[in-house]
């Protein structure tokens, strides 16, 4: 493979290992689907990461009586 592709790979693994220890953060060890956190690729994880921080969010708004 290509010197660009493999640079991407290698970037986009340190983001998912990140991403994992976010995921981890919040308390979360397995997706929506039920699959483990480690068992998903780069944008499924991207996603998860993503709805997590939506709904925390969400929950926090709405324990401090918000609606913004």
């Amino acid at each position: 493979m290509g010197v660009l592709y493999n640079t991407v790979r290698r970037k986009q693994n340190a983001e998912a290992q990140v991403m994992i220890n976010d995921l981890l953060a919040l308390g979360i060890t397995r997706a929506r689907t039920g699959e483990s956190i480690y068992d998903l690729n780069y944008y499924d994880l991207r996603h998860e990461l993503a709805v997590a921080v939506v709904t925390q969010s969400n929950h926090y708004r709405e324990s401090e009586g918000g609606n913004e």
